[in-house]
């Protein structure tokens, strides 16, 4: 166990101040996220701290994240546990329910990243990284150091402290948006709307990388005039942000039909007119990276497999080009001097 952050004692217990769950736990229970627990002696511990559950190589474009370093592998680990309690969960198998796992340090953890050939970095994915907070506060320093990108696959939904210090640290997110009615994350998801828009916003402005998926489940999210509404604060954002449109396929709770190909297609259209770069997800369809303005194919992709990679900052044509790859890193420790 490793101490947790982010918590204050009260009279009635315990309060986790990480997310805007607020959990208030008594000895010996753990929160809603199942990985942060009270202990007898007053103090709070992360039982998920250096615990992997899951952990593979996988193409960057798997997260989704298709503007970092295209092609290239990336080690993608993942623990136990979730904030939210979405009824459509991918991966309920492990967001909502304890495991033991198996150790990994951080350092053991760079050394695993190090060795693995062509690796970008690592990916903490699978489950809600957020809730890992100390373990990827202490890993990401020692990524940096080893030329590593640190990257997470989250649902955004954590306070500002500790969402501002994750900005400092992580290289590229892939942030669920996953509906832009608050009511559906209030009753499906157990969270708010408002606390992921500004997570975004902030981790914009920080400067990090960040890509945007949004799922699409049938008869809960697809109303093509909300979703438009959630496209036009994006681009007013900034229309560059990468938007991932993915089909929804019943899991976990969720026993509602997989969602229609043609309902996707009409989303991309939709996405297409206000942002830049727009992909489908989940789908047999072209997932190409064009040009924004003179519309060549910058990375043509075979599902997973990158066939053609545009090399440089700047199309043929002088657009500038949001990718970070070895001609444009952008990593953190740049901003951060």
């Amino acid at each position: 166990m490793n101490k947790a952050r982010f918590y204050e004692q009260t009279d009635n217990g315990l309060l986790c101040l990480l997310c805007p769950n607020h959990c208030l736990l008594q000895p010996g229970k753990t929160g809603r996220c199942l990985s942060r627990g009270a202990t007898e002696d007053g103090s709070m511990q992360l039982h998920s701290y250096s615990r992997i559950v899951a952990a593979n190589v996988d193409p960057i474009e798997k997260k989704p994240l298709y503007h970092v370093f295209p092609g290239r592998p990336i080690y993608s680990i993942g623990s136990y546990g979730c904030n939210f309690r979405c009824r459509f969960c991918q991966n309920a198998d492990i967001s909502q329910h304890k495991h033991v796992g198996s150790e990994l340090t951080p350092k053991q953890l760079v050394a695993e990243a190090k060795s693995i050939k062509d690796n970008i970095g690592v990916a903490f994915t699978y489950n809600e990284p957020g809730i890992w907070f100390e373990y990827i506060c202490d890993s990401a320093p020692l990524l940096r150091q080893a030329g590593l990108l640190t990257v997470m696959v989250t649902n955004g939904y954590l306070n500002p402290e500790p969402w501002a210090e994750l900005c400092r640290h992580v290289d590229a997110m892939n942030i669920d948006l996953k509906s832009f009615n608050a009511d559906f994350y209030k009753n499906i998801c157990g969270g708010q709307l408002e606390t992921v828009k500004n997570n975004i916003v902030a981790a914009v402005k920080a400067g990090v990388h960040v890509e945007v998926t949004h799922l699409v489940v049938t008869a809960l999210n697809d109303d093509i005039g909300e979703f438009s509404t959630l496209v036009d604060w994006l681009a007013n954002l900034s229309d560059r942000i990468p938007l991932h449109i993915s089909r929804y396929f019943p899991r976990h709770l969720e026993s509602a039909p997989p969602t229609k190909p043609a309902l996707i297609a009409k989303f991309v259209e939709v996405a297409g007119k206000k942002l830049k770069f727009v992909y489908p997800g989940n789908i047999s369809a072209s997932q190409d990276t064009l040009c924004p303005a003179c519309k060549s194919v910058l990375i043509k992709r075979n599902a997973y497999n990158v066939l053609v990679n545009y090399r440089g900052t700047t199309c043929q044509c002088g657009e500038k080009l949001p990718f970070i790859d070895e001609y444009n890193p952008r990593l953190k420790i740049e901003r951060n001097t």
